[in-house]
């Protein structure tokens, strides 16, 4: 006893059916673009020198700093790489083939305190 659904009912259930599957479709397109890989590599810089490091290789090869982040981004996705210091930074981005050169501050302390170069010679 094989007994079918009505041609209107049918034609409910398939469009109810499509409905479904097209709103599942955008939902995994949303979840795919909400992945900022730029953000998570950013969250991932553990100090400051790593912060300053990226901040350069964007601002001085922007044709390579995706190409950057990229890689960043899968070394984390991956679990290679938790977090990124400064040193592991920048030896990556120099690996990656860009030159970037953390800037150098001299500090002189005397007595706990932070004081200018004059002072110190004094």
């Amino acid at each position: 006893m094989s007994e079918e659904l009505p041609e209107h009912l049918r034609k409910k259930l398939l469009e109810k059916y499509m409905r479904k599957i097209s709103e599942s479709k955008k939902r995994v397109e949303e979840k795919a673009e909400s992945i900022d890989p730029e953000k998570i590599v950013w969250e991932r810089l553990a100090d400051d020198k790593a912060r300053e490091l990226m901040y350069k290789a964007k601002m001085l090869y922007p044709q390579l700093y995706p190409y950057a982040v990229k890689v960043f981004y899968e070394l984390v996705r991956t679990g290679r790489i938790r977090e990124f210091d400064g040193y592991t930074t920048l030896i990556i981005l120099n690996r990656l083939g860009i030159p970037v050169k953390p800037d150098i501050r001299l500090k002189f302390v005397k007595h706990g305190k932070e004081v200018s170069f004059k002072e110190y010679a004094e």
